[in-house]
């Protein structure tokens, strides 16, 4: 006996429903027939369930445009901060070389501990404003259209703090290691 709604092969003749498709099978059985070819299995569609959907996004507006403020901004600072750096060497470097050479084989002034004060000033002021110029590209990365300048003042802004990080560190342990001589050796001296 088959299914009339899918023409499956009943797997008993006093079957309620068709394991197939799921219809009701009558329960007054057919006139006898010839037996017919199984048609076949045509399943429907079934949209998946919700949870198993991708979630669909809007994708974001393109901006368009110019430099804005904060990319003109990280470019300037960036530029400033390794401005800044520059002076710092200047006048921390070079007394910093004058006391590790006393007889230098170059000419020149020096300002003694002082100019070594005025390049750490420098030179903080120089790492603040590379830290400026990195806080205006993050503004303008989510802000601003994606421009050159925003780009150059970023890695510029990099380099300044790098560049300005390592004097401070140096000086840092040039306090430290003359406190400590200061310490030991003043002692025993009469």
């Amino acid at each position: 006996m088959f299914c009339q709604n899918c023409g499956e092969k009943l797997e008993t003749p006093n079957q309620k429903f068709c394991a197939g498709c799921g219809s009701e099978i009558s329960s007054t059985p057919a006139a006898p027939q010839a037996p017919q070819a199984p048609q076949l299995k045509v399943e429907k569609y079934k949209a998946p369930s919700a949870d198993r959907q991708v979630p669909i996004y809007e994708s974001k507006p393109i901006r368009t445009g110019g430099p804005g403020p904060h990319s003109i901004r990280c470019f300037v600072f960036s530029l400033v901060s390794l401005g800044l750096a520059g002076a710092g060497f200047v006048f921390g470097g070079n007394n910093f070389f004058r006391f590790l050479m006393p007889y230098p084989p170059y000419p020149g002034v020096s300002i003694g501990f002082f100019g070594l004060i005025i390049g750490v000033i420098l030179n903080v002021a120089g790492l603040v404003f590379g830290i400026l110029s990195r806080t205006n590209s993050s503004k303008a990365g989510i802000r601003e259209p994606i421009n050159g300048l925003e780009k150059v003042g970023s890695v510029f802004a990099v380099f300044g703090i790098v560049i300005n990080s390592i004097p401070l560190a140096v000086a840092a342990v040039y306090l430290v290691i003359t406190l400590v001589s200061a310490l030991i050796v003043i002692p025993y001296y009469p």
